[in-house]
């Protein structure tokens, strides 16, 4: 991308005359080096950074936090996101596709796409970004944790009050996950800082894993919670359907599902079990998983490099939430199929293949819908080889 525009009046705002000449330099870098795509959100490494501006590779972490919200850093994934770059680029909706198109090429987490689908859901409208929307991590967390404050306590009313926090401070080696994020009031999140709860004189959260299926799940099927949810994030009001479009309630993918509410939360708001449009009992509570998907789950001991954990239940329920029309049997040849493969690097890399299994099969299928013929080689190897 060679070429893209730099407005003159950001000499003139007040956010970008308060910064030091390193936060304006850093600045003005990310926005025209060369990795940049038309998205503006990109990957790109410390040590990349530090090569190309000459800034020392010790100073780049905390001038790029001072940054935020005008531009977020995830470390975790080598990711920079530009926020307002999509829209101060945008002269058509041709840009906008080839920057849909640039994400779709780079490996960039489900949620943080999802966010910045929501930020950019007034240019990405009437341009399919994805084949769906998605709720962002910060709203899950605050659905999981039933719109309260894990540390006082407190109902949290409006999105100016309400921040999702790391528990142990990602500056003192804590991870971007679920078990290590909890829904703050302004207050708490202010008194925290950058800090462990014990530090701030907090009371200590306790989450639990989560999943953006249980997410929408819990909208689907607790009018209470989507109404709240509703009302916090006022800009979902517009894409509701498309949301909760994304599940099916299936008996054998969410019986038996604990959905994770907080201790904290008011949890006498759920339902503990309710039955689906069919007439199937779906209940929230920690029982034994159906006899396939406990079988399901002992297979991954086949794959190399696979260390089982109480996540794999979640994200396995979860995945097949997103892809409904993915039976057992099919998940068991997928397991199959993978485990003669080498071990990757990370349990994260395995999850990404049965997930892109089962995107390709859908692809396959909905090709074969359209009645468009298969190649030669398709019809040879199948699907799963394509």
């Amino acid at each position: 991308m060679p070429e893209r525009g730099f407005q003159t009046e950001t000499w003139h705002d007040d956010w970008f005359q308060e910064l030091s000449w390193e936060q304006k330099y850093l600045f003005i870098y990310l926005w025209t080096n060369s990795h940049c795509n038309q998205a503006g959100l990109y990957q790109i490494t410390l040590l990349t950074m530090a090569f190309e501006t000459k800034i020392t590779n010790e100073a780049l972490p905390q001038l790029l936090k001072s940054l935020s919200p005008k531009v977020e850093w995830f470390p975790e994934h080598n990711l920079i996101w530009v926020r307002n770059f999509l829209r101060h680029q945008t002269k058509s909706s041709k840009f906008v596709v080839a920057a849909i198109k640039s994400l779709n090429n780079t490996n960039i987490p489900e949620d943080i796409r999802a966010e910045f689908e929501f930020y950019n859901q007034n240019l990405l409208r009437g341009v399919a970004p994805s084949e769906h929307i998605s709720l962002t991590k910060r709203e899950c967390v605050l659905i999981r944790d039933s719109f309260h404050c894990q540390y006082c306590g407190k109902e949290i009313m409006e999105a100016a009050d309400y921040q999702m926090d790391h528990i142990i401070p990602v500056s003192k080696g804590g991870k971007d996950n679920y078990l290590n994020l909890a829904a703050s009031c302004l207050s708490c999140n202010q008194k925290k800082l950058d800090r462990t709860p014990s530090e701030a004189g907090l009371d200590e959260p306790h989450p639990s894993t989560f999943h953006g299926a249980q997410a929408t799940y819990i909208l689907r099927n607790d009018e209470s919670i989507r109404t709240k949810w509703v009302e916090v994030f006022t800009e979902r009001a517009a894409v509701v359907d498309s949301i909760l479009g994304n599940i099916e309630q299936h008996q054998s993918t969410l019986s038996n599902v604990d959905l994770g509410y907080s201790s904290k939360a008011n949890a006498s708001a759920l339902p503990s079990s309710k039955p689906d449009a069919g007439g199937v009992e779906v209940v929230k509570g920690k029982g034994g998983l159906p006899a396939e998907e406990s079988d399901i789950i002992k297979r991954f001991s086949q794959l190399k490099g696979w260390q089982a954990d109480e996540d794999d239940v979640h994200w396995l329920q979860g995945l097949r939430s997103e892809f409904p029309g993915f039976t057992l049997s099919e998940l068991k040849a997928c397991v199959d199929y993978y485990s003669g493969r080498a071990p990757p690097k990370h349990k994260g890399i395995w999850k990404n293949r049965f997930r892109n299994w089962m995107i390709k099969k859908r692809e396959f299928e909905l090709k074969a819908g359209r009645g468009e013929l298969p190649t030669t080689k398709e019809l040879k190897e199948g699907w799963k080889q394509k």
